[in-house]
């Protein structure tokens, strides 16, 4: 009964340390579809996107008093050799998600123009792997 209770307990370790995020929540499950629903250029206001997206992570402002916002969110999920032992110093890595949302306010608040970037990539860390 106890070998079961310690495999139930590695199991679930692995698991809950598997992934990682960092930046905005809200980005997480947005879709571009999302995002064109949600925007209009011309129309919606920054109140509305702070509404919809929460607090900017970086705010920008131009020289002729326009404000560009900008969320990022960034997801790292462990790849499953790296819970192998020897295997994980051969050829361990991380996948990793970025999304990107730039927006671009006119001087009177309201949005001119908007856009989400998407981008997956890979981390290798292992001795074989690395730098490839």
């Amino acid at each position: 009964m106890r070998i079961v209770h310690v495999i139930l307990a590695l199991g679930l370790g692995l698991i809950v340390s598997g992934c990682a995020s960092v930046g905005n929540e809200s980005l997480r499950h947005l879709t571009r579809e999302d995002l064109e629903s949600q925007l209009e250029n011309g129309k919606t206001t920054k109140e509305d996107v702070r509404i919809a997206l929460g607090e900017p992570n970086t705010t920008d402002f131009t020289d002729s008093g326009n404000e560009i916002w900008k969320y990022k969110h960034v997801r790292t999920k462990a790849r499953v050799e790296n819970f192998i032992p020897v295997v994980d110093l051969l050829a361990s890595g991380q996948d990793v998600m970025t999304k990107e949302v730039a927006l671009f306010f006119d001087s009177d608040g309201l949005l001119r123009n908007y856009n989400m970037i998407e981008v997956e990539d890979e981390i290798r860390t292992g001795l074989l792997t690395a730098n490839m």
